[in-house]
């Protein structure tokens, strides 16, 4: 009524009282459909966001059961080991007393990697609980992982591997020193096995912004691009050997601190694995 009014006062004849009409008329055609416009892709935008949203919680809750499991098979694998320390201990205890001197050393090595197994099996028995926080300690980890590898390197798979460690600089985390030994030897011997015992093995440790990355290369074949993405799934594996765990428990240890694994093709030729740490993780409970 307010635009008719108008158009009657300025128009100065029919024929352009007409013409105005028809410019009002596209002109609220034109406005129209950009307000439409503008209204239809902030909705789309925000659906959009929400499908988002809604894919990262459907992926968390996935990778989270996911961790569970892990976590329960491998308690569960712990719980069996136990019972079959105790008989060993038991027999252990009985060879001790029976055997000649000339053979005690060797049962104080028996007895030596008895306790070592038995302590394998209460950290395992631990990687099953939620509060993995409580185990968190600072430590230089350039010379942590050097020590892990001096002792990795007399595992039967790792002993013919030509294996060498590099560092930028030293560097201080706070981390669960347990789940970074076993991050790093699952990728280790997983590296050993793409070489066929006998390749070369390089652990290479980086600091970028505000992150510390742990890489392992190696100079096997390499992984396709294409299978990548099904590396870290649980149960997935393409050694006959294999339990399908070592790779999921390597995602679940970094997740632990805040981080995550990558993995690409390696300057030695083969694969390359990289565990990213945030320098101040935030310790999911």
């Amino acid at each position: 009524w307010v635009s008719g009014s108008l158009a009657l006062r300025l128009s100065q004849s029919l024929p352009g009282l007409q013409r105005i009409e028809l410019y009002k008329g596209l002109a609220f055609v034109v406005i129209t459909g950009i307000i439409l416009f503008g209204l239809i892709f902030t909705l789309m935008r925000r659906i959009r966001a929400q499908h988002g949203e809604l894919e990262v919680q459907r992926k968390a809750l996935v990778e989270s059961q996911s961790r569970a499991l892990t976590g329960t098979f491998a308690s569960g694998i712990a719980h069996d080991i136990n019972n079959v320390l105790s008989i060993v201990d038991f027999s252990l205890v009985e060879l001790q007393e029976t055997v000649p001197e000339a053979m005690k050393t060797h049962i104080e090595r028996i007895d030596k990697a008895f306790t070592m197994v038995q302590d394998l099996s209460t950290r395992l028995q631990r990687i099953g609980k939620a509060r993995t926080e409580a185990g968190m300690q600072r430590i230089e980890i350039g010379r942590f992982l050097h020590e892990t590898i001096d002792f990795a390197q007399r595992h039967k798979k790792l002993k013919r591997c030509a294996i060498a460690f590099h560092k930028d600089e030293e560097a201080f985390l706070k981390v669960n020193p347990f789940l970074i030994e076993q991050m790093l030897i699952n990728l280790m011997l997983n590296a050993a096995d793409a070489t066929n015992l006998e390749g070369r093995i390089e652990v290479r440790l980086k600091s970028a912004a505000e992150q510390i990355h742990i890489e392992v290369h190696d100079n096997g074949p390499g992984i396709p691009e294409n299978q990548r993405h099904k590396m870290f799934q649980p149960y997935h594996t393409t050694k006959s050997d294999g339990t399908g765990l070592g790779l999921a428990n390597v995602k679940a240890g970094a997740q632990v601190h805040g981080g995550s694994v990558q993995v690409e093709r390696s300057d030695l030729g083969g694969a390359l694995f990289r565990i990213v740490l945030p320098i101040a993780p935030s310790v999911p409970h």
